[in-house]
C-alpha cells in the first residue's frame, strides 16, 4: 500500500521535489498526495491557509495576542508539510543554520517548524507550478531526482521491471538542459555494476542502459582483453630437445 501511495504521489511534476536537498521520496509522496494538483491553488500561501501554517491570532478592544497554530486547518496537509520541515531542518544545511540561529534568539522550537514549512511552500510552489528544478540563493548543490530515485527502490528491493517505468516516467518530467547533470551519478552505478560479479548489480547496470541512452549517454560495450580468447601456444624449444 505504501508503494502504490508513494507512486500515485509522485505523479508529475512532483518528481523534480527529489532535486530538492533534503526532500526524500517519502516526504515528497506525503506531500504531494496531500496537497493535491498545484493548479488548484492560487500562490504559496493558498497552500499555508488551507494548511493552517500561522499563528491563531486574539483580538479584543485592546487586546491583540498571537497565540498557537491555528485550529482551522487540514491536518493531514499540515502534518506533511512540517514532516518536510523536519526532514529539512535535520539533512539541509541551509535550513539547519536557519533554525539554529533562531533558536539561539530564543525562539519556541515548535514555532521554527512551523516558521520553515511555511516559508519552504514559496520554494516549492514555484518549482512545481514551474516545473523547475531546485535552486536557490544558498547555492546548495541540488539533489539528483533519478539517483535519489534508484537508491530508493534498490533499498525497499523493488522488482527491476517496475524501477525500469519509474526511472523512464520520471526522465520525461525533466527539462532536457538537466540530462547530462542527472546522467553522472547514474553513469557511475552503471561502471561500477559492469565490474561486479554478483547478479543483482549486472542486472541493474543493464536496467540503466536504456535510460543512459535517453540521457543522451553512448554506453560503450565493455572492452575485452583479445589476448585472453587466444589458445595458449606451446614452447616448440622443448619438443627439440
Amino acid at each position: 500500500m505504501r508503494k502504490k501511495a508513494i507512486k500515485q504521489g509522485l505523479m508529475p511534476p512532483w518528481i523534480l521535489l527529489l532535486s530538492h536537498p533534503g526532500i526524500n521520496v517519502v516526504s515528497a509522496a506525503e506531500l504531494a498526495g496531500e496537497t493535491g494538483p498545484i493548479e488548484h491553488y492560487a500562490s504559496a500561501k493558498a497552500i499555508t491557509g488551507r494548511a493552517g501554517l500561522f499563528p491563531s491570532r486574539y483580538q479584543s478592544d485592546g487586546v491583540d495576542r498571537g497565540g498557537k497554530l491555528s485550529r482551522f486547518r487540514n491536518a493531514k496537509l499540515r502534518a506533511a508539510w512540517l514532516l518536510v520541515a523536519d526532514n529539512l531542518i535535520k539533512c539541509n544545511e541551509y535550513w539547519r543554520g536557519k533554525y539554529q540561529y533562531w533558536k539561539s534568539q530564543g525562539h519556541d522550537p515548535r514555532d521554527l517548524r512551523c516558521r520553515v514549512a511555511n516559508r519552504v511552500t514559496r520554494t516549492v510552489f514555484q518549482m512545481i507550478a514551474g516545473k523547475k528544478l531546485f535552486h536557490h540563493a544558498s547555492r546548495l548543490d541540488r539533489g539528483y531526482v533519478l539517483n535519489k530515485l534508484l537508491d530508493f527502490h534498490r533499498d525497499h528491493k523493488t522488482a527491476m521491471k517496475v524501477v525500469l517505468a519509474d526511472l523512464k516516467a520520471a526522465t520525461d518530467q525533466l527539462p532536457k538542459s538537466a540530462y547530462a547533470d542527472e546522467a553522472k551519478p547514474l553513469q557511475a552505478v552503471h561502471q561500477k555494476t559492469v565490474r561486479s560479479r554478483q547478479k543483482e548489480p549486472q542486472q541493474l547496470g543493464s536496467l540503466l542502459v536504456p535510460v543512459l541512452m535517453r540521457l543522451g549517454v553512448t554506453i560503450e560495450p565493455p572492452q575485452v582483453n583479445s589476448t585472453s580468447l587466444e589458445a595458449p601456444v606451446a614452447d616448440s624449444s622443448e619438443g627439440d630437445r
